[in-house]
């Protein structure tokens, strides 16, 4: 029930941000298809549903590409742990060679926890949630900014398989 209200909640929040102001929609970009855009952010964020992970993200990883709309299609980065310094990653397609700052597109295919997204190395900077099950493109906060993950439980605490940090 927590979790829905949480949702229900940020998607409010979301919407009241958006209300009244016409350069939002294109800082928040557009719609990825039926799936959607994830709007991942600390205190408002959207996140879609998807029928089945996308092509490459195995059961148990938070996936992520680097381009929107899950492409290269069946070639995502893939980490199931927390990782405090995503430049340690190589990433050819990436513009320093390694997945710091090149991540467009994510999503959650972990077991049991909700992914945590970070824009500084070491968890910090802005922080999103992407809840188990869901993903898309990130929003204008994201998008080519993440540096570091982590891991919460749904109600956004730590357990032994969910060892945050948490913001």
């Amino acid at each position: 029930m927590r979790r829905i209200l949480a949702m229900i909640a940020g998607v409010v929040l979301l919407l009241g941000a958006m209300a009244g102001t016409s350069a939002a929609s294109s800082a928040n970009g557009s719609a990825n298809g039926s799936e959607g855009q994830n709007q991942v952010a600390a205190t408002a964020f959207k996140s879609v549903k998807v029928a089945a992970a996308p092509s490459g993200c195995g059961s148990g990883n938070f996936c992520f590409w680097p381009n929107a709309g899950y492409s290269p299609a069946g070639n995502p980065g893939e980490l199931s742990g927390r990782n405090a310094d995503w430049s340690v990653f190589s990433r050819s397609a990436c513009p320093n060679g390694n997945w710091d700052n090149c991540a467009s597109s994510d999503y959650n295919n972990g077991n049991s926890c909700e992914a945590i997204v970070w824009t500084g190395k070491s968890y910090s900077g802005s922080a999103g949630i992407v809840y188990r099950g869901t993903g898309g493109d990130f929003n204008s906060t994201f998008n080519n900014a993440v540096s570091s993950n982590s891991w919460s439980t749904a109600s956004g605490g730590t357990s032994s398989a969910c060892g945050g940090p948490v913001p």
